[in-house]
């Protein structure tokens, strides 16, 4: 193990809202997002449901980069958000080091519909993960950063046998990068608790869950969850609540 700390942070931004989740064509408050970047100064961001504009104006993940001080973003646009018209949320990474390759995987989409509260037809966006990597100097860190289906909203249990292909592309593509490179992931998994999902790299010799048990959003779920390879040792961990949906998520390690 060497002397290198990485501190790791994951949030879902809900497209820059606060306040409670699906409220649609507000105006964002990146400015407050910001002020908890530059307070927790975290070396490397996974966000949710950032919004990107299409190049019509400055994506939310390059604006958090640009005002919190990272020299480093990528943003992939995954689907139409549910809460901006003419705007998609994206998965983005935030670095201060280099990122040296980053490629979008989408999960399945089992294509469900419903009726929300109000009224709304609902169908199932688009969701999918992350695979990087980040120059540490002497060696590389593997980042993944995954949204999963809220599919409790939909009627369904992300247990359900029709989901497994699912979790088991997520749980393939975590092995393959750890038995390579030393990785942190960050996941919104939508749902608890992971054993439920990914008890398969949680096993010993896998994967460690670094948020065990926290509550990560307004309702007192844990959704947001960071977890490491094993070889990796956990310095410490930080869940903020935040005037956004999900709470700040935070854990430092050393390499």
């Amino acid at each position: 193990m060497g002397t290198a700390t990485v501190k790791l942070a994951t949030w879902n931004i809900g497209g820059g809202i606060l306040g409670e989740s699906h409220q649609k064509n507000r105006d964002p408050s990146l400015d407050y997002h910001v002020s908890i970047l530059q307070r927790h100064a975290p070396d490397v961001v996974c966000l949710q449901e950032a919004h990107d504009y299409g190049g019509r104006r400055e994506g939310q993940a390059e604006y958090l980069a640009r005002h919190a001080g990272y020299r480093h973003v990528i943003s992939f646009p995954v689907s139409e958000s549910h809460l901006e018209e003419d705007a998609q949320l994206t998965l983005g990474i935030l670095s201060r080091r280099p990122l040296l390759g980053a490629e979008l995987k989408w999960f399945p989409n089992p294509g469900l519909t419903a009726t929300g509260p109000d009224g709304d037809f609902w169908k199932l966006h688009d969701k999918g993960y992350v695979v990087a990597s980040m120059d540490l100097g002497d060696q590389q860190l593997g980042i993944v950063n995954a949204h999963c289906f809220p599919l409790r909203r939909f009627g369904a249990r992300p247990t359900e046998a029709k989901f497994a292909r699912m979790w088991k592309m997520l749980a393939n593509d975590l092995m393959a990068i750890r038995a390579t490179l030393p990785v942190l992931a960050a996941m919104d998994l939508n749902h608890e608790p992971i054993q439920d999902v990914l008890m398969e790299v949680l096993r010993p010799g896998g994967y460690v869950n670094a948020l065990e048990s926290t509550a990560t959003t307004a309702k007192g779920a844990q959704q947001d969850y960071i977890i490491y390879d094993h070889a990796v040792r956990l310095l410490a961990t930080t869940v903020t609540a935040t005037r956004s949906d999900h709470s700040y998520c935070q854990a430092s390690f050393l390499m």
